[in-house]
């Protein structure tokens, strides 16, 4: 029995045809294995991995610390840094206010950071704790030092610090206030009302209401040289007073003036505006 030449030539057509075709697949999936193996080389070669971390802002905090944790250091492929990854873990840092990671391919990272400052010691539920413009504690020892202004508030939860206006006000009160002026300065709460004990004089702010504004109203009224014992009043910081104590001479004549009516002197104090009249 013989087989039809043209049966035998379609066969043979259809199996060539079949072996190229298989043939042209393994050829592209080799293709694609060498394209994928080659981009996976290079993205993890040392032409795009990290080769120089610049840094800067960074005093107080952890920050190089915290990039050794997230893996940016020299050699690390830049493809398995991610920014926003690494911005968040500095921020957990309380010295670090904010961070900017900034990739530069091929090979290069820059780390930006803003770091807080403390601006006063401050007295919460807590505790004593140094404390930035924000509120936010910072790592300090157990007890205040007198390097820095006082801010006392027993009162205040810990937890609410970064909430409480009286607390920020206080403190926007110390970081406008001079800084030869911070040693030995005293805020607290009284009747409802910022009370502060500034070289030496009781100064009544008020509420914690144009803060920076009371602050250079009470420098220009120290330079006066105002009488020991006096009380300035910053509740208007436009429109400041002075209370002064009266004299001891004075003192004495008015008790003998009103000790025929009751037997006692009453204290009393002269106010003077800001330019110093009575």
């Amino acid at each position: 029995m013989s087989i039809d030449p043209r049966l035998t030539e379609r066969r043979k057509t259809v199996a060539e045809d079949k072996a190229k075709k298989n043939v042209s697949r393994l050829l592209k999936f080799l293709t694609a294995v060498v394209v994928v193996g080659g981009g996976v080389w290079l993205v993890f070669s040392p032409w795009l991995s990290v080769s120089m971390v610049a840094t800067a802002g960074i005093e107080a905090s952890d920050t190089h610390a915290t990039l050794v944790e997230q893996g940016v250091v020299a050699g690390t492929p830049m493809i398995l840094i991610g920014a926003s990854q690494v911005q968040a873990a500095l921020l957990e840092d309380p010295w670090v206010a904010g961070a900017t990671v900034r990739l530069h391919w091929p090979d290069e990272v820059t780390v930006e950071v803003v770091e807080r400052v403390p601006t006063a010691w401050v007295q919460t539920e807590e505790g004593w704790a140094r404390r930035a413009l924000d509120g936010v504690a910072l790592p300090s020892a157990p007890e205040p030092g007198e390097d820095l202004a006082w801010i006392e508030m027993p009162d205040l939860a810990g937890s609410e610090a970064t909430e409480s206006d009286e607390l920020l006000g206080a403190l926007d009160f110390v970081d406008a206030l001079a800084s030869d002026l911070h040693q030995g300065t005293v805020l607290r709460r009284h009747e409802g009302e910022l009370w502060a004990t500034v070289a030496g004089y009781q100064v009544r702010l008020g509420r914690e209401v144009d803060m920076s504004q009371k602050a250079a109203s009470l420098r220009a009224l120290l330079d006066k040289d105002l009488p020991e014992g006096s009380t300035v009043v910053l509740i208007a910081p436009t429109n400041p007073s002075v209370l002064t104590p009266r004299s001891p001479r004075a003192g004495a004549q008015e008790s003998s003036k009103t000790g025929s009516d009751d037997g006692e002197g009453e204290e009393s104090a002269d106010t003077e505006d800001a330019n110093g009249d009575t």
